[in-house]
């Protein structure tokens, strides 16, 4: 390994050896562009790397043995190459650049600088080799050139890590170890330590990957790109999320309901402003695309508040485009000044690197920095900075549940022309996402015939009261849903998302997805308030377990449905639990489930994996239930699930004098209305071999959730004796 400490003079004029810099390169214009912000550019932290990126936006590179051979031998999605060095770079009284290299590493990678607010510290990642190591957080004593690392463990990655106001560091991490739904890719999550790599805990708990925390300098609020696809489809949409610092009140910053934009990357909120800069990208993309400001006070859907920049345009009609912004000119991690000058990572079209440049809105620019052989990236001041807000929201890390309140539920598009008391309860689910991937040739393995996504866990219901409100408690730092169900068990709107509170926090609904923008007096106080905080009410025996179709579903099949659906062609469909191997899934279905879902169905077969995005709900003879991939936009109240499924209107009129019990019926519906799951753990139907590779994975999540719990418990004692 080489650290190398080497001095470089550069002096570069805007435009220099750049056939595609339409700039003008004279020494005046390049002065007048920079002059204004001589005191804020005067150094600048820099990364050289090749450029990052897979198959899909998230993928910045491989960064864990997860990601590097699955157990079947095949090598899976890899994409590192060394050679990076970390920089420094010195804008002279004469707009002379000179460039220092801080670090260098022949076969390391160093990247996602951050530099403290008294302009003292440098945090960055760094992973030293392609096999034997993986990224992890160091910080650099910038005066001294004194490096410690902060975190540590092989097959865990840990990157984009940022000083946050109270001291603490947030960062994102496959520590989580879970594995994309939709293909061969390690997970990350954020998490949360002390200044000094201590009290590491866990406060995102997503689905698939949380990318690039940063905290907005007005608010204090931590601002995080989230890939979302619970119930939905997996290509749209990759929207802004913000939280406080201490992981309370994960929320929409920017387009959780939109097709456009398509990805919002490496956002940077803007100071004086609550709109933030970011690059607007595709999903089966790099992380490169278009230059843009959003404005959440213009509106958080499709292009209302969105501003493309250098040069300024305005975004319009409704833009479906998995792999947007791929053409041209493209940006990475811009640095606001200000909301109309900025520092970039640019590259001109035709060109094959890119560079470090000043720009302003209207596109002018100084190149600052570049190299011939390999991309510099990342750019971000070395100066001290206004310490943001201190964001605080009270969370009391020794409690086990969080508090999860509703106004009105029929407040907001969501229950858009449903009559008051429509709404009897409100249904909890939790996820529990995949922890790897076990070698499947098409994708990770499954728990439905390509319906729902991830295992569901229903933890219970809560009563929607006269007034549409409601209060109830559920686990803390568990991902959850929630059904509106009406009388007769039926799904009347469901969340394609999910929430997720830290322990001791209260959350707010006013209404079902109302307009963040909109100001609604609160109630002075709501029938839920005068109740209290309840827990939830037991859905039957199957409370707090993963949704089984063969456990859950089968036993009522068999006692009320066998004895005449049992296989003779002249009285379809079967219905018995025989089971049905899917090689392409590598698990068995029962053969009941799969005549449910499959049998007459109109079109393509269940398991067609083309995207039929634009649809809400999929359809078979018996059933209909909200698509993989359905539309990211907000759906119409009662547009799918067990109310328009033609099994339950059957079983409601007593098909062949057969009468389902209540519990029965609702049972049947709330299968439907979770989108057909099948398996309540991601092992059952799996061969032997096959969950055996699960289990070994399975077991270092465990180890690590050990760990975790000790840290907690580490981290409480710490402020007991503050306190």
């Amino acid at each position: 390994m080489k650290l190398l400490a080497c001095l470089l003079t550069l002096v570069i004029a805007a435009g220099s050896a750049l056939s595609a810099e339409p700039t003008p390169d004279d020494s005046t214009s390049r002065t007048r562009l920079l002059a204004p912000f001589r005191d804020k550019i005067e150094r600048i932290i820099f990364t050289k790397h090749f450029d990052m990126g897979g198959s899909h936006y998230a993928y910045t590179d491989a960064v864990s043995d997860e990601d590097t051979l699955n157990p079947r031998g095949t090598v899976k999605e890899f994409n590192f190459k060394g050679g990076s060095s970390l920089c420094l770079l010195e804008i002279g009284d004469d707009y002379a650049v000179k460039e220092t290299t801080l670090l260098h590493d022949e076969d390391g990678v160093f990247r996602d600088p951050d530099v403290s607010h008294d302009g003292k510290r440098i945090l960055f990642a760094w992973k030293k080799s392609a096999r034997g190591d993986d990224y992890h957080l160091y910080e650099m004593e910038f005066e001294t050139r004194k490096v410690r690392q902060l975190t540590h463990g092989l097959g865990l990655a840990d990157y984009e890590g940022i000083y946050l106001p109270d001291g603490n560091i947030m960062f994102s991490s496959t520590r989580c170890y879970q594995n994309v739904d939709c293909w061969h890719v390690s997970v990350c999550n954020m998490y949360l330590m002390d200044g000094d790599g201590s009290f590491m805990r866990r406060v995102g708990f997503d689905q698939v990957h949380s990318n690039y925390p940063q905290v907005h300098p007005e608010s204090g609020l931590v601002t995080y790109t989230r890939w979302e696809y619970n119930d939905r489809g997996q290509i749209y949409p990759q929207p802004l999320f913000q939280m406080y610092p201490n992981g309370a009140q994960q929320t929409e910053f920017y387009g959780n309901n939109s097709y456009f934009p398509t990805t919002i990357l490496h956002a940077r909120g803007i100071p004086g402003t609550g709109k933030v800069l970011a690059v607007l990208s595709g999903h089966h993309t790099k992380q490169t695309g278009k230059l843009a400001i959003i404005d959440p006070a213009k509106g958080r859907q499709e292009t209302s508040g969105v501003t493309l920049l250098a040069p300024v345009s305005k975004p319009t009609g409704l833009i479906k485009i998995d792999r947007y912004g791929q053409g041209g000119d493209q940006w990475q991690y811009p640095y606001p000044l200000d909301e109309d000058n900025y520092l970039v990572t640019f590259r001109p079209n035709g060109q094959r690197h890119f560079g470090i440049y000043f720009m302003n809105k209207d596109g002018k620019r100084a190149l600052l920095a570049s190299d011939p052989a390999i991309s510099c990236n990342q750019p971000i001041p070395l100066a001290p900075r206004t310490l943001p807000p201190k964001a605080a929201y009270p969370v009391d890390w020794r409690k086990k549940t969080g508090v999860f309140t509703i106004q009105d539920i029929y407040h907001g598009p969501g229950l858009a022309g449903i009559p008051r008391g429509t709404v009897k309860k409100v249904r909890v689910v939790a996820l529990d996402f995949m922890v790897t991937d076990i070698g499947r040739k098409h994708g990770p393995s499954t728990i439905s015939d390509l319906a729902a996504w991830d295992v569901k866990i229903v933890l219970g219901e809560a009563p929607v009261y006269e007034d549409g409100s409601a209060a109830f408690e559920v686990p803390a730092r568990t991902p959850v849903y929630f059904q509106a169900i009406d009388a007769k068990g039926h799904v009347v709107q469901t969340m394609r998302s999910w929430s997720t509170l830290m322990p001791g926090e209260v959350f707010g609904c006013i209404g079902c997805h109302e307009d963040k923008n909109e100001v609604v007096p609160n109630k002075a106080i709501t029938m839920a308030q005068k109740k209290g905080v309840k827990p939830l009410d037991p859905f039957y025996d199957i409370t707090g377990k993963g949704f089984s179709f063969p456990k859950m579903i089968q036993p009522i099949l068999d006692a009320r449905c066998v004895e005449c659906h049992k296989g003779d062609k002249t009285d379809p469909p079967d219905l018995r639990a025989t089971p049905v191997w899917d090689n392409r899934a590598r698990k068995s279905w029962n053969q009941a489930y799969h005549a449910l879902i499959s049998t007459g169905r109109p079109g393509p077969p269940a398991n067609d994996t083309s995207q039929r995005l634009g649809t809400i709900a999929e359809k078979s003879k018996y059933l209909n239930w909200i698509g993989r991939w359905s539309v990211p936009v907000m759906i119409p109240p009662y547009s799918h699930g067990s109310s328009q499924s033609p099994l339950i209107a059957l079983l409601e009129k007593g098909h062949e004098k057969v009468k389902m019990t209540r519990e029965e019926m609702d049972k049947i519906a709330c299968w439907i209305d979770l989108a057909l799951p099948h398996s309540g753990e991601w092992t059952e139907g799996m061969k032997p071999e096959d969950k055996a590779i699960y289990m070994n994975v399975y077991q270092k999540r465990m180890e690590l959730q050990k760990q975790e719990t000790a840290n907690l418990h580490e981290y409480i004692d710490s402020i007991g004796k503050v306190e």
